[in-house]
C-alpha cells in the first residue's frame, strides 16, 4: 500500500471521528455553526482544506475505488433496510399523495427548466449534472445525493457549489416552513378546511418484538458481500441492494431498523470524506445560472404543494410537513411537525422515511428526462 494511500485513510477516518464527535457536542455555538455548515458538507470541506493546505495530491489514491467498490453497498443496504414500511398506515391517503407529488415535482420540474434555461445560456450543458445530487438530496437525503453524484460523475468542484446552494436553499425554506405552519388554523380558517386531523395510534417493529442488532449486523455484511463479489456495475449493484434491504428489512421480524441507520449515517460520513479528498478549489464557483434555476425550482415546488394541498381540503399544515419531509429529512420534518402539534411526529417521520427510500429513484428519473433533450 503506498504511502499516500495510507495518508488518504488516515485523513478519511480521522475526519469523520471528528466530525462523528462535533455533531453530538452539547454547545450552542457548536450546534449553531453546524445550523448552518451541516455535518455532511463539513465532512466534505475539511479533507479538501487539508489537501489545499500540505499541498497533498489525494485525488487518485486507490481508496477512491474501495469506497466505491465496498462502503458505498453497506451504506445504501443498510440505509434502505432501516426502513419500516408497516408504518405508512398511520399518514392516510390524502397527505401520502400529497408528499408523493412533491416527489414527483421535485423530480420533473428541472427537465422543463433546463429545458428554457438550455435556450439562454449554453452553460447549462456542464451544469446538469449537478442538479442530479440535488434531486436526490431534496428527496432521499445524503445517501440518494451520494449514489446520483456518482451515477452521472459529477466533478469535485461542481458537487461544492451544489453542496453549498443545497444546504442556503434548504434553510432559508426551512425557515419560511417553521412560519407556515404556525399559521395553520388560520390558512385552515380561510380556506375552509377542517381542522381535525386523524392521529392514528401505531406502535412500532422495534416496539412490538425483540430486535436483534448483531443478526441484523451479520446478514447486512453477507448480503452486501455477496451481492459485491458478483461483480455487477454500480447502478445495479445500488438497484439490487435497495430492493434487498426494504424487503429483507421488513420481512425478517428481528430486523433492528435503528442499528442499520447508524451503520448508515456513518457510512455516508465516511464516503463524504474520501470525496473531500478529491476536492480542489481552484476551480471552485458558484454558477449564478444554477442560483436561479434552483431557486425558480424551489419555488415552483412550493406552489404546486400549496395549490394541491387547498385542493385535497386537508389541513394546511400537511404542506409543509410533506415539503419538510422530503427537503429536510429525519430529523427536521418532525421538528417542523411538532411546532403546530406533536401528536403529527410519527406521521412526519414515516413520510421522510419514504423520502429516503424513493430518492434515488427519482433521480434516475429526472436524469433520463434530461438527456433526452441532450
Amino acid at each position: 500500500m503506498n504511502t499516500s494511500n495510507l495518508l488518504g485513510i488516515f485523513i478519511a477516518i480521522s475526519v469523520s471521528v471528528f466530525v462523528i464527535y462535533i455533531a453530538k457536542f452539547k454547545n450552542k455555538i457548536v450546534q449553531k455553526i453546524l445550523h448552518w455548515l451541516p455535518a455532511i458538507l463539513l465532512t466534505f470541506l475539511i479533507p479538501g482544506i487539508l489537501s489545499f493546505i500540505f499541498d497533498l495530491s489525494l485525488e487518485n489514491i486507490p481508496l477512491h475505488n474501495w469506497s466505491k467498490a465496498y462502503i458505498y453497498p453497506i451504506t445504501i443496504f443498510c440505509i434502505m433496510s432501516s426502513m419500516s414500511l408497516a408504518q405508512l398506515k398511520i399518514v392516510g391517503v390524502k397527505p401520502l399523495l400529497l408528499f408523493l407529488v412533491g416527489s414527483f415535482t421535485i423530480a420533473v420540474i428541472p427537465a422543463f427548466l433546463f429545458f428554457l434555461y438550455l435556450m439562454g445560456s449554453e452553460q447549462m450543458l456542464e451544469l446538469w449534472r449537478g442538479i442530479i445530487p440535488i434531486v436526490g438530496s431534496w428527496i432521499g437525503g445524503s445517501s440518494s445525493m451520494l449514489v446520483l453524484k456518482e451515477y452521472v460523475s459529477v466533478r469535485e468542484d461542481l458537487f461544492l457549489s451544489v453542496l453549498l446552494l443545497d444546504n442556503m436553499i434548504q434553510n432559508i425554506v426551512m425557515i419560511f416552513l417553521f412560519q407556515i405552519i404556525r399559521r395553520t388554523d388560520h390558512f385552515n380558517q380561510k380556506f375552509n378546511i377542517s381542522q381535525s386531523i386523524s392521529f392514528t395510534e401505531n406502535k412500532t417493529n422495534e416496539q412490538l418484538t425483540n430486535k436483534n442488532p448483531y443478526w441484523s449486523i451479520l446478514i447486512a455484511v453477507l448480503i452486501t458481500g455477496t451481492v459485491v463479489w458478483l461483480e455487477f456495475d454500480f447502478i445495479v449493484n445500488v438497484i439490487i441492494l435497495s430492493i434487498l434491504g426494504l424487503v429483507i428489512g421488513n420481512i425478517l421480524k428481528f430486523w433492528s431498523f435503528g442499528i442499520n441507520l447508524k451503520i448508515g449515517s456513518v457510512g455516508i460520513i465516511v464516503i463524504m470524506s474520501i470525496l473531500g479528498l478529491k476536492l480542489k478549489f481552484a476551480g471552485f464557483e458558484l454558477p449564478w445560472v444554477l442560483i436561479l434555476f434552483m431557486i425558480n425550482w424551489m419555488i415552483i415546488n412550493i406552489l404546486v404543494i400549496a395549490y394541491l394541498n387547498y385542493k385535497l381540503k386537508i389541513s394546511m399544515a400537511w404542506g409543509p410537513i410533506a415539503m419538510m419531509a422530503n427537503i429536510g429529512g429525519i430529523s427536521t420534518s418532525p421538528a417542523l411537525a411538532s411546532t403546530y402539534n406533536k401528536k403529527l411526529m410519527p406521521h412526519a417521520v414515516v413520510l421522510a422515511i419514504v423520502s429516503m427510500a424513493t430518492g434515488t429513484f427519482w433521480g434516475f428519473l429526472t436524469t433520463f428526462l434530461i438527456e433526452l433533450q441532450l
